[in-house]
């Protein structure tokens, strides 16, 4: 093979753009971006504000010999309740009643499951939004033939903006935090890279109300319907906001 062949037109025209393309590769290789300064801080915020607005639940369920008779006992218990809801109810969206159930009941005795009767049930919630009548309301809900409370939960009817309000309380504490910092550092505060936010309800559910620790079974109700006190908890509506600030 002569060794002009190996320099003709066509091989060249290949060469070149190959050798000009691992020149560009050489170059770019041996750049490197330095990393971006920042600042990672943590933000705390929290609002505290009383409830204005309580749910109770409760239930009414009967065992008897006929499942009539159970049916037509819980019917009498719900229409009870709600002729009292409606003296202490802003409408009737605040009163919610669940489907009415009914079943066989047994007991366990003996080693062996009996027969007891057939059990009918029904839950109702019910919305109080002025909370100066709650206690009045609980004293004649205990005279009715309810035989459990449920729960009772408060929360307040500005969640969304007290919640917003914890987020902005927490995002200016991150920015206080970080400008601190900058300050010992001697440098500057620069754009966010980087921010997340953490919301929670200390006394509650994460559901922006404060479940009452509540599940009584009335047997008897000796107290008579009265003297059962209930105390709404403070709500307490924290935030914490995490945030990366660039350092100039």
């Amino acid at each position: 093979m002569k060794l002009s062949s190996l320099f003709s037109p066509m091989k060249a025209s290949t060469i070149l753009p190959l050798f000009v393309g691992l020149l560009l590769l050489s170059s770019c290789g041996g750049q490197t971006t330095s990393p971006v300064k920042q600042v990672k801080v943590l933000g705390y915020g929290g609002v505290t504000i009383y409830p204005d607005v309580a749910e109770i639940s409760v239930e009414a369920s009967f065992t008897k010999d006929r499942m009539k008779d159970a049916v037509q006992e819980v019917q009498a218990v719900t229409n009870s309740v709600l002729a009292l809801s409606k003296k202490y109810t802003a409408s009737g969206e605040d009163v919610r009643i669940s489907s009415i159930s009914a079943n066989k009941d047994y007991a366990y005795v003996n080693g062996k499951n009996q027969f007891t009767g057939f059990n009918s049930s029904q839950s109702i919630t019910i919305k109080i939004t002025d909370l100066k009548r709650l206690e009045a309301f609980m004293e004649e809900l205990l005279a009715t033939k309810i035989n459990r409370i449920q729960n009772i939960s408060y929360t307040h009817t500005k969640a969304d903006s007290l919640r917003r309000e914890a987020n902005a309380l927490a995002l200016s504490d991150a920015v206080k935090a970080a400008d601190n910092l900058c300050s010992v550092t001697k440098s500057t505060r620069g754009a966010v890279l980087e921010m997340a936010n953490y919301r929670t309800l200390d006394t509650g559910n994460g559901n922006y109300s404060a479940d009452q620790d509540i599940d009584v079974e009335l047997y008897g109700k000796g107290f008579g319907g009265s003297g059962f006190k209930v105390t709404p908890e403070l709500l307490k509506f924290k935030s914490t906001c995490h945030v990366a600030f660039a350092i100039e």
